[in-house]
């Protein structure tokens, strides 16, 4: 493993010198910037108008682009206005990374902000693309950890560069990888961003991997297998016994763990057919929402829940996929314990053990004891980033069937158990600084039947900069473009309740509300 400390020691004092040192700079006068540890690859100035990179194409203002590389290969982009309104927002990528998210850059930029992103360390042919990590540890370190945080330490260099001051706020926004991006920022590097968004975040990195990725893809193999077009026949079922718990028909789910379903009801009387799930089709939808567990019963990692199964982002997507061994889980966790577990570019994922005391839970020991302190985002202490004035936001679909919901809730709550210290005002002293909202019908990072169209950035600045706490966030369901239905987003434990009265179309005739204990 490379040497960084010194590099990152370097960055973080240059990051601290007053502005006085700095004389502001043209955007092609960056390429000349000599920082130690970065090397300014190109700087060049793109005009207002329409501005296209790789397949991102959109309106832009006029703005400076700059191509950089911090040492050894991490590299990024700053694109920083020409009209700035002194705020910097770094944003997160997906699966395996190994680009820049420059679809995500567009937003931000044409809103006033600096913003950044980088490949983490390394180039991939597509998001589930592991072959770069295989004989290179720095890489993995790179991506599991420590890119986004020199990117951020540069990214307020080169600002100061260029504008002769430094942003007056600095934000990080992800979801799925970027959401692990933002805990890893959140509880390792508390002073890189004032205000920090998680989506559906992947911090529990190796559990995931293992009770999640390929958990999921194992137990709906062979006869097990449960094709794309029987999807609807299972979402349908558990919309038809389920949807209506929360007290409006919609198709969609307020808190799936209130739901019952028992796919048996599903379980065909004779031979396989379209409207019915074989027995094997059957355990395997129990699996999935069981989750993994040892051969004692503990919990590993806990499964999926009810709701949202169909639609393109649902399980057709991430679990079944349109042939066997196509879904996103196999696709994302091979490729992990492939090259980074076990070092072997020809391991076979049905090598991997299930059962036995030397079976599936040894295996998830061997990866949290190699790579979990690396990779896993789940420490509750965030002190640091509390005391420094730090703002978290997280939010997570119910309907993700990629990363389940309930991984973002048991983080959560081992936040707030940190926080109570022993007491009792943990959740209350965890809402100052650090807010969950959990999005009904939500798939992964967006889609699926529920209101899931919502900007966490505006809530989050008011908090940050104004103190002002989001107490409900309107949430919309767009039909080809247009919103149909908007619903409040409630901070946990809150939930969207209709008060009886008006359209339950209306966000306005919803309030947010502690339910029942389950």
């Amino acid at each position: 493993m490379r040497e960084y400390s010194s590099m990152v020691l370097r960055l973080a004092l240059l990051s601290c010198l007053p502005i006085f040192l700095w004389a502001q700079q043209s955007c092609e006068g960056l390429a000349r910037l000599k920082l130690p540890g970065v090397s300014i690859v190109s700087a060049v100035a793109v005009p207002a108008g329409n501005f296209q990179v790789q397949n991102v194409s959109g309106p832009v203002p006029a703005f400076c682009r700059v191509a950089a590389m911090v040492t050894p290969e991490v590299r990024f982009e700053l694109w920083m206005p020409v009209q700035w309104n002194r705020k910097m927002l770094a944003v997160g990528n997906g699966g395996l990374a190994g680009s820049i998210s420059y679809g995500a850059m567009l937003k931000p930029l044409q809103r006033g902000y600096a913003t950044s992103s980088t490949d983490t360390g390394h180039t991939g042919s597509n998001t589930n693309d592991g072959a770069w990590a295989l004989g290179h540890y720095e890489r993995i370190v790179d991506f599991a950890d420590r890119a986004i945080h020199v990117m951020a330490e540069a990214d307020k260099v080169i600002l100061r560069a260029f504008y002769g001051n430094a942003p007056a706020h600095s934000y990080f926004n992800g979801c799925s990888q970027g959401g692990h991006e933002a805990l890893i920022e959140a509880q390792r590097y508390p002073r890189d961003f004032d205000g920090i968004i998680a989506g559906d975040p992947a911090n529990n990195w190796t559990r995931h991997y293992a009770g999640g990725h390929l958990w999921s893809a194992v137990v709906t193999e062979g006869e097990a297998y449960i094709p794309a077009s029987k999807v609807p026949l299972l979402a349908n079922a558990v919309n038809a016994e389920c949807d209506e718990l929360d007290g409006v028909k919609d198709g969609v789910l307020s808190d799936p763990r209130r739901c019952r379903f028992d796919p048996a009801k599903l379980l065909c009387a004779g031979a396989d057919a379209p409207n019915c799930l074989t027995a094997p089709q059957v355990k395997a939808v129990n699996q999935l929402w069981t989750g993994l567990r040892d051969e004692h019963g503990d919990q590993i990692y806990p499964g999926i829940v009810p709701g949202g199964e169909a639609g393109p982002g649902g399980w057709a997507n991430w679990i079944t996929g349109a042939a066997p061994g196509a879904s996103g889980h196999a696709r994302l966790g091979i490729p992990f314990y492939r090259y980074m577990v076990f070092d072997d570019a020809n391991w076979d994922y049905k090598t991997f053990h299930f059962e036995g005391g030397n079976g599936f839970d040894s295996d998830v020991d061997f990866a949290d004891a190699k790579l979990g302190a690396l990779f896993n985002a789940t420490s509750p202490d965030l002190t640091a980033f509390q005391a420094r004035g730090g703002r978290l936001i997280q939010y997570h679909g119910w309907s993700d069937p990629d990363i389940t919901p309930l991984n973002s809730l048991n983080y959560y709550d081992s936040v707030t158990n940190f926080m109570s210290r022993g007491g009792n005002h943990g959740l209350k002293e965890t809402m100052e600084f650090y807010r969950l909202f959990m999005v009904p019908g939500m798939q992964h990072c967006g889609g699926g039947p529920g209101a899931t169209s919502f900007d966490m950035v505006e809530p989050l600045e008011k908090w940050v900069e104004q103190g002002v706490a989001p107490e409900r966030v309107t949430a919309a369901h767009l039909t080809n473009g247009t919103p149909d239905r908007t619903r409040p987003l409630c901070p946990h434990p809150q939930e969207a309740k209709w008060t009886g009265r008006g359209s339950t179309d209306d966000a306005a005739n919803f309030v947010c509300v502690i339910p029942p204990r389950l």
